[in-house]
C-alpha cells in the first residue's frame, strides 16, 4: 500500500473511533461531492448551489472543528494518490478492507482483473468518442482501468449502494473524466439518485432520472455497437 492509503486510513480510523466509520466515510465522500459542486467552481464560490449549500451543512454538523479539520486531509491524501498513480482505487480499497470487509457482496474486482478485463474489451487502437458503460460499477475501478487507455470516452457508473456510487463519483471528478453515475437499481431500473461529472464544464451536479441518459436512454440488446454480456458495454 502506499503512504497516501495509509495516511488516509490514519484519519478515517481516527473519526472512526467516536463516530460510526461507515458513516464517517460516507459523510467524507458527500462533503466532497458537494465541494466540487460545479456552481462552486465555475464561479469560484461567487454563487452557491442553495439545495448543495443546505446538505453539506447538514453533513458536516455532528462533527467538532478539530474532527471537521481532518476531512481536507483525507481529502489531500486521496487527490495527492491520484496525483502520482492516476486512475488507482484507494476509496474502494479502504471501503472493502475496512468497511465491508468482503460482507454483502462487497468485495471488489482486484485492479490486475480489472485490467485484463479492460484491455480484452478494447482494442489495439484504442476507442474514442464511445459510452462505456459499467452497471454495477462499485467504486469504479473498472472504468477507472478502462479510461488508462481509452481516456477520450464517456463513462457511466450504476450502482444500487449509496456509498459505491459516490466513490465512483468522487473517483471520476479527481480523475478529470466525463461522466455520469447513477444510484439505481440496474435491473428494475429504480432509481434513487445520481450525479454527472465534469459536463458543461468542470464540475459535479446532482441530477434526477429524467437527465440520466442511463436511465433513459439505456443500451438495447439489438443495438450493432452495443457489446452484451460483459460488465462493460460498449455503446
Amino acid at each position: 500500500m502506499t503512504e497516501y492509503f495509509n495516511n488516509l486510513s490514519k484519519h478515517l480510523d481516527t473519526l472512526g473511533r467516536r463516530h460510526s466509520l461507515s458513516n464517517v466515510f460516507n459523510d467524507f465522500l458527500t462533503m466532497a461531492i458537494c465541494s466540487y459542486n460545479r456552481t462552486n467552481i465555475q464561479t469560484r464560490l461567487q454563487s452557491v448551489d442553495q439545495e448543495n449549500e443546505e446538505l453539506y451543512l447538514n453533513t458536516i454538523k455532528k462533527y467538532s472543528k478539530d474532527e471537521l479539520s481532518v476531512f481536507p486531509k483525507i481529502l489531500g491524501e486521496l487527490q495527492l494518490q491520484i496525483y502520482e498513480q492516476p486512475y488507482s482505487d484507494i476509496l474502494g480499497e479502504y471501503f472493502t478492507q475496512n468497511i465491508t470487509k468482503g460482507q454483502n457482496g462487497q468485495y471488489f474486482t482486484p485492479e490486475p482483473i480489472c485490467e485484463l478485463m479492460s484491455k480484452l474489451t478494447a482494442n489495439e487502437e484504442g476507442i474514442k468518442q464511445k459510452n462505456v458503460l459499467d452497471p454495477a460499477c462499485g467504486s469504479g475501478r473498472m472504468l477507472l482501468n478502462f479510461a488508462k487507455q481509452n481516456p477520450n470516452n464517456y463513462f457511466y457508473g450504476g450502482d444500487v449502494s449509496s456509498t459505491c456510487a459516490k466513490m465512483a463519483t468522487v473517483n471520476f471528478f479527481l480523475n478529470g473524466l466525463r461522466a455520469e453515475v447513477a444510484w439505481m437499481n440496474s435491473l428494475s431500473l429504480e432509481w434513487y439518485g445520481g450525479w454527472q461529472i465534469n459536463t458543461k464544464g468542470l464540475g459535479i451536479v446532482p441530477i434526477e432520472k429524467e437527465e440520466s441518459h442511463i436511465w433513459t436512454h439505456p443500451p438495447q440488446p439489438n443495438d450493432k455497437e452495443t457489446k452484451q454480456g460483459e460488465q462493460l458495454i460498449l455503446f
